[in-house]
């Protein structure tokens, strides 16, 4: 009966064998997917469970070709290239308008203070004051231009966080229902849990990954987990929900993070923990960056730069508004901004506030005659042309420090990625010489089964004479 029970369970095994080798192949291509291996061991044949000799060897089970540090590094490292994606990727349109020569600030402030010492010439030419007011315009259509883009940005990146912020609480809910299933099927002796529900796991926390980073991995009992400035998320069966809510009503106003723990409605009530924002990774953590402050193009590393303060009156000229100590300069195209804003004034009204503008530009031109190294019109102009390229120089810093830390990310990621892949990954040429040396086997077993029928059926035929 040996050879009746080796030829079968390595006819058993063969088929087992090809039944996986097809399923690694036609994994391969499936994100999250680790290559699976046959476990085999001797066959058990007496009531003991001592094993008897030439009994075979059966299937025991599959093991996944995975290595935890590997994996563990590649989430980590896709929230560090995910978080300077996403600020280069924010600051993409800023930085590209930028370094538009048609869109630079250059040639409006040269034409706006030629055109002041036009009508500084001839204070009472109509057309030289409707010169000044023209080109006063096209400035503050420039400025207003840019003031828009970092709005644009600050708008589409509060959209993103909550987009963001969305997907993560959905992985974090579902990784939470797997630990149960792992927890569960764990606790059973003999048991070992579905590889597909591992792939699952290991691809909803590279997504984590990308999104939040920080510190989030697989645990000694292989639970998934993801702490988020030293809260959990998840943590075991248990899920928590990020938000990010705005201090107050402004559209500008800063981000504040919270992690909320239980459901309105259940006992214990729902507590919330602060956290700092700062201190957040992944596609998610840029965004929050970009959302509460699109100004960091304009005041690198937290860091007043005066370079920029005439800039920043111009975008508030730009709305109509003249901050408190501005220069005449500003106030003067604060006025002109305010006067061109869309409006519902009475002629009235409106001449009143025309003399007024024509009044603050006429002083404005007379002073520009002055050589004052502050007040004057040089003054005046190098600083704005000053503040421009400060603002220029700012957004080309900031882009390339995110896109070589980008880059550098990227690549320990890519080198990751190939050593997890040489270790977990489907080879097709490697699958081809299994499935080759498991139809030889199905073969080879095929034989000896009839080889040991017709001895058997020999034996019979001697035995009956």
């Amino acid at each position: 009966m040996s050879i009746s029970n080796i030829a079968s369970s390595a006819l058993q095994n063969a088929q087992l064998g090809i039944a996986l080798t097809s399923q690694n192949v036609e994994g391969q291509s499936a994100a999250g997917y680790t290559r699976r291996r046959l476990e085999l061991g001797t066959q058990k044949m007496l009531a003991n469970g001592v094993p008897n000799l030439g009994s075979g060897v059966s299937v025991s089970g599959y093991t996944r070709d995975w290595s935890a540090m590997l994996q563990q590094q590649r989430v980590s490292q896709a929230g560090v290239t995910a978080y300077h994606g996403a600020i280069v990727a924010g600051l993409a349109a800023v930085d590209a308008e930028a370094a538009d020569p048609a869109l630079a600030l250059d040639a409006p402030v040269n034409n706006f203070f030629a055109s002041l010492a036009t009508l500084a010439r001839s204070p009472s030419d109509a057309a030289a004051l409707s010169a000044v007011k023209s080109q006063g315009t096209v400035l503050l259509a420039a400025a207003q231009r840019f003031q828009g883009s970092l709005a644009r940005v600050q708008s589409d990146a509060r959209a993103s966080v909550t987009d963001g912020l969305a997907k993560l609480n959905a992985i974090g809910s579902e990784l939470a229902m797997i630990n149960k299933t792992l927890a569960t099927t764990t606790s059973v002796a003999g048991a070992e849990p579905d590889p597909s529900t591992l792939d699952r796991r290991d691809a909803l926390l590279m997504q984590a990954g990308s999104l939040v980073g920080g510190d989030l991995g697989v645990n000694s009992e292989g639970l998934a987990y993801i702490f988020v400035d030293g809260q959990p998320l998840v943590n075991g069966g248990a899920a928590g929900e990020l938000r990010a809510t705005p201090k107050d009503a402004s559209p500008t106003s800063p981000l504040t993070l919270t992690m909320r723990f239980g459901v309105v409605g259940r006992e214990p009530p729902p507590v919330q923990v602060a956290l700092d924002a700062n201190l957040v990774q992944g596609s998610i953590g840029g965004q929050l960056k970009l959302a509460s402050d699109p100004s960091m193009v304009l005041q690198p590393a937290g860091m007043t730069d005066s370079r920029l303060t005439a800039f920043t009156d111009l975008f508030a000229a730009a709305s109509g508004q003249s901050p408190a100590g501005a220069s005449q300069l500003t106030t003067a195209l604060a006025a002109l901004g305010s006067f061109n804003a869309p409006n519902t004034r009475t002629a009235a009204e409106t001449t009143v506030l025309e003399t007024a503008l024509n009044l603050k530009l006429s002083n404005l031109a007379s002073q520009s005659n002055s050589t004052d190294k502050t007040t004057g019109g040089d003054a005046l102009q190098n600083g704005l042309l000053s503040a421009w390229r400060a603002f220029e120089g700012n957004v080309g810093a900031q882009v390339s420090i995110h896109q070589a830390a980008q880059s550098a990310s990227t690549s320990v990621e890519t080198r990751l990625a190939a050593d997890f892949q040489s270790q977990s990954g489907v080879n097709l040429d490697e699958e081809a010489a299994n499935l080759l040396r498991y139809q030889q086997a199905y073969a080879a077993a095929s034989k000896l089964l009839q080889a040991n029928n017709e001895m058997f059926s020999a034996l019979i035929a001697v035995v009956g004479r």
